[in-house]
């Protein structure tokens, strides 16, 4: 493999996007980051830049690989679809999105908690070319970020048993607070309740498992859904359609 030419390539996928809206490139220190993804898109979701780390999380044998390419490529379309919305009201209501907790797929198909934070990308001219922003990886940057820690042991706990009955009083006990502590702490970190979270989290596990080619009847019963009826109705309004048009679609993807 020529490195030289890759690189080249890669300079100048890039040069020409920095180079188009007169804008310098990205410092080559964000190479140097060990925890943290740093990324820049246009206005249409593909990639302008990627750190190095980024290229080893995907194991892409070409760094050029990324340029162009958008998250749909390399996300579940549903956890792609949520980070498109993000940006989108990054670009186009000025939002500043800070240490956002969310799930970040790997290139096996394992997901994990990253702390993400994003802003418009703008030109000298003050229009909103594109999104920018960081990804760090939870697990690695735990010392610094206290809340994660606070909950960790409830996330492992849910991770594990979200196919049971969850009690959110057992919940609080595992975090060491009063219920309504930890109801108003958990809120504040995660922008949803603790029962809203375990819906959610039931409802990604039921994705991972419609896209394995499960029933709708067996993933019911294993994300712990009490009926098909219930499970169809709270998974169109989470994910804006039925179980059943969602693994179809995923097969088509």
């Amino acid at each position: 493999m020529n490195t030289a030419g890759i690189e080249m390539d890669v300079f100048n996928k890039v040069f020409d996007f920095y180079q188009q809206h007169d804008l310098s490139q990205p410092s080559g220190l964000f190479d140097l980051l060990n925890d943290s993804f740093y990324f820049a898109k246009d206005r249409e979701g593909r990639f302008v830049y990627a750190n190095r780390l980024l290229h080893e999380h995907y194991d892409l044998d070409d760094p050029a690989d990324v340029i162009g390419k958008t998250d749909y490529d390399f996300f579940r379309f549903d956890i792609a679809d949520q980070i498109h919305q993000d940006d989108l009201k990054v670009m186009n209501e000025g939002l500043m999105i800070n240490n956002k907790l969310e799930l970040v797929q790997d290139r096996h198909g394992n997901v994990h908690w990253f702390i993400t934070s994003k802003t418009a990308l703008k030109d000298k001219q003050g229009n909103v070319i594109g999104v920018e922003g960081f990804s760090r990886d939870a697990h690695r940057t735990q010392s610094s970020f206290e809340p994660y820690n606070v909950f960790k042991d409830c996330i492992n706990f849910l991770q594990q048993n979200y196919m049971n009955s969850i009690s959110i009083e057992e919940l609080a006990k595992l975090s060491c607070m009063s219920l309504s502590t930890f109801e108003r702490r958990f809120k504040k970190q995660f922008a949803i309740t603790p029962n809203q979270y375990v819906k959610r989290l039931r409802i990604h596990k039921a994705c991972e498992l419609l896209i394995a080619g499960y029933s709708i009847q067996h993933v019911t019963m294993a994300c712990g859904f009490c009926d098909q009826s219930y499970f169809t109705r709270e998974f169109r309004v989470a994910m804006g359609m039925t179980p059943r048009k969602y693994q179809l679609h995923s097969m088509d993807n």
